[in-house]
């Protein structure tokens, strides 16, 4: 029996067992909190600084043009203009929720606090995925571990980050479609559609992976009865919520990801001091830098990789390799009107994935025609859809009997995580 044939609810792991591990995380969350230097890890400055801009002005749907930085030792604002070209909802909840920036002394903790609450959230349902997809305890971690070991998702953990709530409304949404796609309740289908939501509402990436994935999953559930026709109903509502914040941004910008004069500036100066802004590499060599950029990029450190860590790079490569595989050969049931349960969720996620992939790779190159900035290839736009990787995984073994290439399998999905953490990407950042 595949581990997506049984039942959802049969246990594989113990709720006491999925409370420690979400617990063990919040408090990873707190320490990172803690500890982190604001001036390090992934723009937490620039997003800060949305938030504060906010605060002070009031305005809940500010010009983007006119954002500016905060300076990261004092939380005082500069005249340097803010990078971040994302919608206002995330940052507006976070400046009427958190306390006010720069007046009192425990505001960032406040909102990087809010931000372990939804990258635990997330964590939590990523578990839950992976206890949905296993048959076996030895599974169950196989599945697990890839999902709560990604280095850059535990180093976002307590920083104030949009990526945060991308993340979580992908995990949402990949454990709804789970579940209805086994056979769960129809009312799975509200966190299909709060992930949407909560995805759209964070940056425009993550509602094209989300849309793009959920999307066709849910119309197969309709045209085969396992959703009413009236489900296309809340789902469309839920599609609209989360497109309107880019609607409005074409309108006032011309394009829903419009460029604003930080970001311009920041891929000018950038480029300058690299020595890049005076050559400009043909296509082919910029996708070879791309990939290369991608691969390194998965250590959340601002180093170059060593000899060791270069080599662990292989590592998650590897899992890629196999849950490619997988969506393979999830393709190939559905061709051969065979598939199993997870098949259309493997296929769906990976053909989203491979269509914004094209789009980033496009738009980093007409960056760098135009600027000379190399550096836009960031694997955690991908993030929303981590749970992709262990779904398509266990359609791969889905196919596979009892035996040694099955435990292999299972054995480099638990072990090359950790692994990895160990000799190239240390856990948390």
């Amino acid at each position: 029996m595949a581990p997506h044939d049984r039942a959802v609810s049969e246990p594989v792991a113990g709720r006491g067992l999925l409370l420690l591990l979400v617990v063990l995380l919040a408090l990873g969350g707190v320490a990172n909190a803690l500890r982190k230097d604001i001036a390090k890890g992934f723009d937490e400055v620039a997003h800060v600084s949305y938030v504060a801009q906010i605060q002070r002005e009031g305005a809940l749907w500010p010009d983007l043009r006119a954002l500016r930085m905060l300076d990261p030792a004092s939380l005082v604002p500069t005249a340097l203009p803010n990078y971040l070209n994302h919608p206002p909802p995330y940052y507006a909840a976070l400046a009427r929720i958190g306390p006010a920036i720069g007046s009192d002394p425990g505001a960032l903790l406040a909102l990087r606090l809010i931000n372990v609450g939804l990258a635990t959230a997330a964590m939590a349902a990523l578990l839950l995925l992976a206890a949905g997809l296993a048959r076996s305890r030895f599974e169950f971690w196989a599945y697990a571990i890839p999902l709560v070991t990604i280095p850059t998702t535990l180093a976002l953990n307590g920083a104030v980050n949009n990526d945060n709530l991308a993340i979580l409304g992908g995990a949402l949404a990949l454990l709804g479609l789970q579940r209805l796609l086994c056979g769960a309740s129809r009312a799975w289908l509200a966190a299909v559609l709060a992930g949407l939501v909560a995805a759209g509402l964070a940056k425009f990436t993550a509602l094209l992976l989300v849309g793009g994935c959920a999307g066709p999953v849910l119309l197969r559930l309709v045209a085969r009865g396992r959703l009413p026709a009236a489900a296309l109903v809340p789902a469309a509502v839920a599609l609209a919520l989360s497109a309107a914040p880019y609607a409005v941004l074409l309108v006032q910008y011309g394009s829903p990801v419009p460029e604003v004069p930080g970001h311009l500036a920041m891929m000018q100066e950038g480029a300058q001091a690299a020595g890049w802004d005076g050559a400009r590499l043909g296509f082919p060599a910029y996708l070879l830098n791309f990939a290369a950029l991608f691969a390194v990029q998965f250590m959340p450190v601002l180093t170059e990789p060593g000899p060791v860590g270069t080599v662990a790079l292989v590592l998650p490569l590897a899992l890629m390799g196999l849950s490619l595989a997988g969506g393979g050969a999830a393709l190939a049931r559905l061709g051969a009107g065979r598939p199993h349960p997870l098949d259309p969720l493997a296929v769906a996620g990976w053909a989203a994935i491979g269509l914004v992939l094209a789009a980033h790779v496009r738009f980093g190159y007409l960056n760098h025609l135009d600027t000379g900035w190399r550096l836009d290839a960031y694997p955690r736009y991908y993030l929303p859809l981590a749970g992709i990787t262990v779904v398509a995984c266990a359609c791969l073994l889905a196919g596979l009997p009892e035996g040694w290439a099955r435990r292999a399998i299972l054995t480099v999905l638990a072990g090359g995580p950790i692994a990895f953490s160990l000799l190239g990407a240390p856990l948390g950042g």
